[in-house]
């Protein structure tokens, strides 16, 4: 009888997301606000995703948000100024204390794979043709930094020219990133990796299954993997 219940809420996305909201203490909290301010922007949010107490802000043209099935989001701010950017949460994605997406200038691009969970990230795409992507499964405790630019120039004084451009940043599958850890832009990190605690990623890490550390961070550790359980 319980499955025949469940499998008749599946049918319908509106009783599943009210399933959902009540079973987590969510059904009679303010879900999202929006503002939006432009011309041609798309928001693209599933009927069974989550969104609690959270915000879009918008000011530009063209812009697409999308936040796929079974998505959960608490305390988010998304903000974009600029034009032809895009977001793309992807199904089952999790923000469970809080979170900020941060996009600035044009043609930006945030894409979080499927099943990937955060604490509370501020990620920040902050200079026209840069992207973050972070891949399927991955994991982000509280109080993390992830960020394509500086958000501000710095020039060299002899030429007087700009010498801190954007530059992306790739998270592959199955990758977790411990609590406090800044990933800085041109960083990469390989499948089954994990980041230390208080890290800052600096460049990119080809090799699978590292644990990186330190200031900046360093493979301290080669040939592992991780799981969301606790083994005994």
């Amino acid at each position: 009888m319980k499955e025949q219940v469940k499998s008749f809420v599946k049918q319908f996305p509106f009783l599943l997301k009210t399933a959902r909201n009540f079973r987590d203490g969510n059904l009679f909290k303010k879900s999202l606000t929006k503002s939006v301010k432009g011309k041609k922007n798309v928001l693209k949010v599933h009927d069974s995703a989550r969104l609690i107490n959270c915000k879009i802000d918008v000011i530009g043209d063209s812009n697409l948000i999308t936040i796929e099935e079974g998505s959960r989001l608490n305390n988010v701010l998304i903000f974009v100024r600029g034009h032809k950017n895009q977001i793309i949460i992807s199904e089952e994605v999790k923000f469970n204390r809080a979170g900020e997406l941060w996009i600035e200038d044009e043609n930006c691009e945030l894409r979080i794979g499927k099943n990937s969970t955060f604490e509370d990230t501020h990620i920040a795409v902050t200079e026209t043709n840069s992207k973050v992507t972070i891949g399927v499964d991955c994991m982000f405790a509280n109080n993390i930094d992830v960020r394509t630019g500086d958000s501000h120039s710095i020039i060299d004084a002899h030429s007087n020219t700009r010498i801190n451009h954007a530059k992306n940043v790739t998270i592959a599958d199955h990758v977790w990133v411990g609590a406090h850890a800044s990933i800085l832009k041109g960083s990469s990190l390989a499948s089954n990796s994990i980041v230390a605690t208080r890290s800052v990623v600096t460049k990119s890490f080809d090799e699978e299954g590292v644990l990186v550390a330190g200031i900046p961070a360093k493979v301290i550790k080669h040939n592992i993997t991780w799981d969301r359980e606790r083994i005994h």
